[in-house]
């Protein structure tokens, strides 16, 4: 489980450091719209592209504070989660069930930008893919193990 939870505060850590971006930045909610037309264009996939275009461009205020701070609460969660457990194997559900929901949030994330991105370039597809793999693989691992703690 050690590994796990060392490569999950990596994982923790990519977020936060995304949403920090954002957050920083200034400018990511209000510059969210230009940047999913731009995607919408040539986006493979004709559902996420009537996504795009029908739901989160005329939207792209709301979306643009979901995802930043959705990155955030996840990379509080996952970090958070993860660091605590690998300080003490025996803690509290509630740390458990923190590091899952940021997990999920996180794959949610990951699995959204994949269709968003991921046939832009190599790296976007294969980093989305591999964070939601992993966080996929530490929700079944950590629902295993809790459940069986019980």
């Amino acid at each position: 489980m050690k590994p796990l939870l060392l490569i999950l505060i990596s994982v923790g850590l990519l977020w936060l450091k995304s949403s920090l971006g954002k957050i920083a930045s200034g400018n990511f909610v209000s510059n969210l719209g230009v940047t999913l037309g731009k995607t919408a264009e040539k986006n493979p996939y004709p559902f996420f592209k009537d996504f795009l275009t029908n739901v989160a461009i005329p939207n792209s205020q709301i979306f643009g504070f979901l995802v930043m701070w959705g990155e955030f609460l996840s990379a509080i969660a996952i970090t958070l989660g993860a660091f605590l457990l690998l300080v003490n194997p025996k803690a509290n559900k509630l740390v458990v069930l923190m590091l899952i929901g940021g997990l999920i949030g996180g794959a949610f994330l990951n699995i959204n930008f994949w269709f968003g991105f991921g046939y832009s370039n190599p790296s976007t597809d294969s980093l989305n893919l591999l964070m939601a793999v992993v966080e996929i693989i530490g929700v079944f691992t950590l629902l295993k193990n809790f459940t069986s703690n019980k």
